[in-house]
């Protein structure tokens, strides 16, 4: 009898499964650039932005998501990246360094890409900003999106002419002695006037709304900001005229803030990240995490933060 009922027992939990209505888990909600849409009150200049960074990535990591909300809503963006970030590519391993400013900047051509709703179709130009020779990059269905690469040489080269943190240098250097190549090199050695004609040139051309660029004087502490992230900050805030909006924002001291990002705004900014790590190969370490979930907009700037 005890099996008999051991089996009834089981026909009847096998009914009553059947029976029962299916267990609905809630879904895991991929975010796209339209939830930057949702919050008509989140901070939009409601123009066009050009954005000066040291580095492709750090518009993503530290300007983000303004730059990105602004983008999601069709707003004209150009961006500027003053060094080819290759760092030590090339030295501590066998990656060829050019290639790997091509993979960066494919990178952020992805994000942006992606942001704007857009295929990734660029079209690529050099032309001279203040004399100084520089390739743009135009999204083709998104025209007023574009992306300036001048390829100074990153920070962290000791390849560049004088040694590592060449951009910090010309910053320094008010004699306008000193001077760099690009990379990779070319005859011309740009000096310090020559980075700030190139930015006024690019202020005069794209007529931006909003200047963003990271913090020009940084706090002190634990983490310091990159030297390079300083010196373009620095060279931004030369560059604008009186009459523009100035919005600049923390780099990387902000790892030790406390979050500050809602789920859709870290979301959104993840995948765009996402599409930019999968052409870096030295995108490591818990920074990353920390800098997707915060955006600090600093005290330095003019107008409206």
């Amino acid at each position: 009898m005890r099996g008999v009922r051991s089996i009834r027992t089981v026909i009847v939990i096998a009914v009553i499964a059947a029976l029962a209505p299916p267990l609905m888990l809630s879904p895991v909600r991929a975010y796209g650039p339209g939830a930057l849409l949702q919050d008509a009150d989140a901070a939009d200049s409601g123009g066009s932005s050009l954005q000066v960074v040291a580095h492709p990535d750090d518009d993503l990591l530290f300007m983000s998501p303004d730059l990105l909300r602004g983008i999601a809503r069709g707003r004209s963006a150009v961006t500027v990246y003053l060094t080819a970030g290759e760092a030590v590519a090339g030295l501590e391993d066998d990656r060829d360094p050019v290639g790997y400013i091509e993979d960066r900047e494919r990178g952020v051509r992805a994000a942006y890409a992606w942001v704007a709703g857009s295929p990734d179709r660029w079209r690529r130009e050099t032309t001279r900003l203040g004399g100084v020779r520089v390739a743009v990059d135009t999204l083709v269905e998104r025209p007023r999106i574009k992306l300036v690469f001048a390829r100074l040489p990153d920070g962290g080269d000791p390849r560049a002419d004088g040694g590592r943190n060449a951009l910090a240098r010309l910053w320094a250097d008010r004699s306008g002695t000193a001077c760099v190549r690009a990379v990779p090199p070319g005859p011309a050695c740009l000096r310090r006037a020559d980075v700030l004609g190139m930015l006024r040139a690019a202020i005069r051309t794209f007529r931006p709304a909003v200047l963003r660029s990271l913090d020009p004087d940084p706090p002190a502490g634990r983490r310091p900001d990159h030297p390079d992230h300083v010196a373009a900050a620095r060279f931004a805030a030369e560059a604008a005229p009186a009459d523009i909006e100035v919005i600049s924002y923390r780099g990387y001291p902000i790892t030790s803030l406390p979050p500050n990002l809602d789920l859709a705004e870290r979301e959104v900014k993840r995948r765009a990240f996402a599409l930019y790590r999968r052409h870096d190969y030295r995108v490591a370490g818990p920074g990353y995490d920390a800098w997707i979930g915060r955006m600090y907009r600093g005290p330095a700037g003019r107008g409206p933060a």
